[in-house]
């Protein structure tokens, strides 16, 4: 149960955006819910394609920067709406609660659809408000939105692997795309991109986890930063093979925004066909790390709190007693 508060016409309001009604049931406020995962997604891929377009068009980041601001994005997106919506703002996490928590699939279709929505808007508003920057940009280095080589201004709203920007794509050299593809494979980015968002999911559902010791249950407030430094981390690592997507709507919002803005075939299918890889291979990776984390942690950690197990601290030695009684 959650504590509730009243608004100022004095209803019964929970934390979670729910309303008592006089027969003691509870509505829930599916149609806020959806917005706040459409302003949260906003945020998320307006920060942090932001960051990308910032460090591609004027070179004012580098890796770590670009990971630091994604990490900042996710950890205001989720203070912003997390109250109201749970701040998922990935469909990975959302088809995770489904599978794994008590998320009702029925809510899945509509949290989608904002969460892609809410990328897609954000691509927008980058274009409008850097279109100076994409024209100069363009100019000096000859690129053509829709033509080969034009992923190195696509990569500043949807993903590519390898990375355009790591893997010394030139534009028009064919060559040089060629041997960009060569450095990551279709598995090879399918893969990675797995991973890392099981190590999302996994990490998530441990922070939230009301039986779980180690956890955020006493100080709730404080998950959304440390997910976000979670994030910045695997941007950090994972970048350079796939762009570290993470969240299916992160990717699908900005590469339709990116199709209708001039980009076409580089958008969809995409210079390699894989347009799909991002959300297939994050919405597997995300069922994967809810999956792990309930088998691999969760079951002992009820088991422990069942038989009021203590988790053993770690070893600390005292000298004082260590020491021999009877040596030098």
């Amino acid at each position: 149960m959650t504590d509730e508060a009243t608004v100022d016409g004095g209803e019964p309001v929970s934390d979670g955006g729910e309303t008592a009604t006089d027969d003691g049931s509870v509505e829930e406020y599916w149609g806020a819910k959806y917005v706040n995962e459409l302003v949260g997604t906003f945020i998320l891929v307006l920060l942090g394609d932001g960051a990308v377009t910032v460090s591609v068009l004027t070179g004012g980041f580098d890796l770590f920067g670009v990971a630091v601001l994604w990490g900042f994005a996710v950890m205001f997106a989720v203070y912003w709406v997390g109250g109201v919506s749970e701040g998922h703002i990935n469909p990975a996490v959302t088809i995770a609660n489904a599978v794994w928590r008590d998320f009702p699939w029925k809510h899945v279709p509509g949290y989608i659809v904002a969460q892609i929505v809410g990328a897609f808007l954000a691509a927008g508003t980058l274009l409008v408000t850097w279109s100076g920057y994409y024209q100069s940009f363009s100019e000096a280095n000859n690129v053509v939105r829709g033509q080969p080589g034009s992923s190195i201004t696509g990569m500043t709203l949807w993903t590519f692997f390898p990375n355009p920007a790591f893997a010394g794509v030139k534009v028009g050299d064919y060559n040089s795309l060629q041997q960009a593809a060569s450095l990551v494979s279709f598995p090879q980015a399918f893969f990675s991109e797995m991973v890392i968002t099981a190590i999302l999911v996994a990490v998530i559902f441990a922070l939230v986890d009301d039986e779980n010791p180690m956890g955020t249950r006493a100080t709730p407030g404080i998950a959304a930063l440390l997910i976000g430094l979670l994030v910045a981390a695997l941007v950090q690592y994972e970048a350079p093979i796939s762009m570290a997507a993470l969240n299916p709507a992160r990717d699908l919002g900005p590469r339709i925004m990116g199709y209708f803005a001039g980009w076409g075939r580089i958008a969809f299918p995409g210079p390699r066909g894989g347009w799909w890889l991002p959300t297939v291979s994050t919405i597997v990776g995300g069922i994967i790390g809810g999956g792990l984390y309930d088998f691999l942690t969760r079951r002992y950690v009820i088991k422990l709190e069942a038989e009021e197990i203590e988790p053993e601290e770690p070893a600390v030695h005292d000298e004082e007693h260590e020491r021999p009684s009877g040596g030098s």
